[in-house]
C-alpha cells in the first residue's frame, strides 16, 4: 500500500509539472498578446478553443505518464490497454471493464483524484484566459463608475 501512495505521489509530481508548463506557456503566450503591443491575428474565440486544446493534450500526455508506469510495472500488457485504461481513470469514467490487480488498485484511484485535480485547473484556466482576453481591456461601465 505505502509503495502504492509513493509512486502515485511521484506520477502527481509529474502531471503537476506538465500541467504548470502548458499553463505557463498559455500565459506568456497571452501575455505577449493580449497586452496591446501585438494584436490577435485570429478573432478571439479562436484563441479559447486553442488553449481548451493545449490543455486538453496536457491531460492526454498525462495519462500517457501514468500509462507508461503501469506498463513499467506489468500491471497492464500493451501500451494500447495502459492508455485506455488511464484515460479512462484519469477522467474518472471508470467502465469498469479493464482493472488493476487488488494489491495496485490504489494507484487507479491515486490516478482519479489526480485527474479531477487536473481538470478542475484546466477549466481554471480556460477561465482566466477568457476573462483576460475579454474583460480585461474594457472600460468600466456606468455602474462601476459611481461605486
Amino acid at each position: 500500500m505505502l509503495n502504492n501512495i509513493l509512486l502515485g505521489s511521484m506520477l502527481i509530481i509529474v502531471t503537476i509539472a506538465i500541467h504548470g508548463l502548458a499553463t505557463k506557456g498559455i500565459f506568456h503566450f497571452i501575455n505577449r498578446y493580449s497586452g496591446g503591443q501585438k494584436k490577435f491575428f485570429f478573432p478571439k474565440s479562436y484563441w479559447i478553443g486553442f488553449i481548451a486544446l493545449v490543455m486538453i493534450f496536457a491531460s492526454i500526455l498525462e495519462s500517457m505518464v501514468w500509462a507508461w508506469a503501469y506498463i513499467l510495472l506489468n500491471l497492464l500488457s500493451g501500451l494500447k490497454e495502459a492508455l485506455y485504461f488511464s484515460v479512462v481513470t484519469y477522467t474518472s469514467l471508470g467502465y469498469g471493464d479493464i482493472t488493476l490487480n487488488e494489491s495496485h488498485r490504489l494507484l487507479a484511484s491515486i490516478e482519479a483524484a489526480n485527474g479531477i485535480i487536473i481538470f478542475g485547473w484546466s477549466t481554471a484556466i480556460v477561465m482566466a484566459v477568457v476573462q483576460r482576453i475579454y474583460f480585461s481591456h474594457q472600460p468600466p461601465s456606468s455602474n462601476e463608475k459611481d461605486n
